[in-house]
């Protein structure tokens, strides 16, 4: 948009420019060659005068004053000066070997001034390789003509001049440009800074910031108008999440009273069911606590989302390796290994949110991955993000679930044995996006998952002012840790 509103003042400029510097030019043109004209018609007029005093009324003759005269001329303006009798034959030439009369526009002016009338050429030719300027005068003897005088004056030095206007036009012109350029940068950042603060707003609420709201109190009417109905929109889209969100808690909260009466009176019923329904007993116990932890994940989901805390100070190594050793028991019954790898940074996230992001990303990678396989927790950072990365040596997923895998109810194929609700990584995104971060998934080669937490830095202010400090970047410490194992070996990573 700046863009566009920057290009269309320069071109309103240039063609403001043009029909002012265009117009100008051919003025300037036609002041030059008047200026030529006029000079070059008044010495031919003198120089014939001259000759007319000097000369006989029987026979046109010029004095040697006069030549000297037409000779210094003719060096000055390096001009040709050729005077002709009545009957238009050349007498005399600064220049000999000039023929005047051979040129047709030439020969029209001679035989008018033979004929006693003057002729002011005041029509310049705009042609860049135009010929000399060719004036004729009559020479008068009691009042008829007995002769002309003819100047023929180079306009090479004429077309220099246009030529030094124009691109002294073109100059004034490209910094005019320049200047509206200048000015008009900070004119078009002014003029769109309440489309910038209503842009960044929208982003924010876009982000789930829901208790911002679009400035509607400045700028065009337009984008007033325009802030007004983002921030109704904004209103009634709380209004629906938090209806949503208050009957995803309160289904979930009433449900779990009759769900727990419900089990109780089921267990109460393995005493009196014969072996032969005891399987079908347990079938239902296990239905029963997994409608319960759906349950929970719903209420926790409906948490997750209201977005409501505030983030905390969290020492991502330490997370991960408690996390780690917290699964090293289901990892070991599932013949899988457990590695941490990286080092020590502080991030920001909601209070406990990666607690159980890499619950659920763990539980994943442990479910997915084949016996004998390896989990990879790995910690990463730079100058902005914190990155943990949770590697399994599973099938992966199609970059078209990719996309799905973190909608609610949502569920891939699954391993045998294995069920889930479809709600684990949905909850994941919901706690990681409430507190700035995300959840971004990719192939691991050869095969695989990798399941990256990226999480807001927090680099302490006395580590901004050390800088980087014998190769470690500021906030690290100087131990990358062991990688933890699930059986409770120690191997260097």
């Amino acid at each position: 948009m700046r863009r566009r509103l920057l290009i269309t003042y320069l071109a309103f400029t240039a063609v403001l420019l043009l029909g002012t510097e265009i117009p100008l030019g051919f003025n300037l043109a036609m002041n030059d060659y008047h200026h030529l004209v006029i000079r070059q018609v008044s010495e031919t007029s003198a120089l014939a005068s001259a000759a007319e005093v000097d000369s006989p009324a029987e026979d046109l003759q010029v004095s040697a004053a006069w030549r000297t005269r037409a000779d210094a001329y003719g060096r000055k303006g390096n001009a040709t000066v050729v005077l002709f009798d009545a009957r238009g034959r050349q007498v005399y030439s600064t220049r000999p070997g000039t023929r005047a009369d051979q040129e047709t526009e030439w020969k029209t002016v001679l035989e008018q001034a033979l004929a006693g009338e003057s002729s002011v050429p005041l029509d310049y030719p705009f042609n860049v390789s135009a010929r000399p300027l060719f004036v004729a005068e009559p020479v008068l003897q009691h009042g008829k003509a007995v002769g002309a005088l003819a100047t023929i004056t180079p306009t090479r030095s004429l077309r220099s001049q246009v030529a030094s206007d124009a691109l002294l036009l073109l100059a004034v012109g490209l910094a005019a440009l320049l200047t509206s350029a200048l000015i008009g940068i900070p004119l078009v950042r002014w003029s769109l800074g309440p489309a910038h603060q209503l842009q960044a707003a929208v982003r924010k609420i876009s982000r789930g910031e829901y208790s911002v709201r679009a400035p509607a109190d400045r700028g065009p009417v337009e984008l007033r108008e325009l802030a007004n109905a983002v921030n109704g929109m904004t209103d009634r889209l709380v209004s629906v999440l938090e209806a949503q969100r208050s009957f995803v808690a309160d289904a979930s909260h009433q449900m779990r009273n009759p769900l727990t009466a419900l089990r109780v009176r089921v267990e109460g019923l393995e005493a009196v069911v014969p072996p032969e329904g005891q399987e079908n007993l347990a079938v239902a116990l296990a239905e029963a606590d997994r409608l319960s932890r759906i349950l929970d994940e719903l209420l926790t989901l409906a948490n997750a989302s209201a977005g409501d805390s505030d983030t905390a100070t969290v020492e991502v190594r330490s997370v991960v390796e408690a996390r780690a050793q917290a699964w090293s028991d289901q990892a070991a019954r599932a013949d899988v290994t457990i590695a941490v790898q990286g080092r020590r940074a502080a991030a920001t996230s909601l209070p406990g949110a990666l607690d159980q992001v890499l619950d659920v990303l763990l539980d994943n990678a442990i479910g997915f991955s084949p016996p004998g396989g390896r989990v990879t927790v790995r910690t990463r950072s730079d100058d902005t993000w914190v990155y943990v990365e949770v590697e399994d040596e599973g099938p992966g997923l199609p970059d078209a679930e990719k996309d799905r895998a973190t909608d609610r109810f949502w569920q891939g194929r699954q391993p045998a044995g294995r069920k889930g609700s479809g709600l684990g990584l949905a909850i994941a995104t919901a706690l990681l996006t409430a507190g700035g971060a995300r959840l971004e998934m990719e192939d691991a080669q050869p095969h695989g998952l990798i399941a990256r937490t990226v999480l807001p830095r927090l680099v302490p202010a006395s580590a901004t002012a050390r800088g980087t400090e014998a190769g470690r970047e500021p906030g690290d410490r100087p131990s990358e840790g062991p990688d933890v194992t699930a059986a409770g070996r120690r191997h260097q990573g």
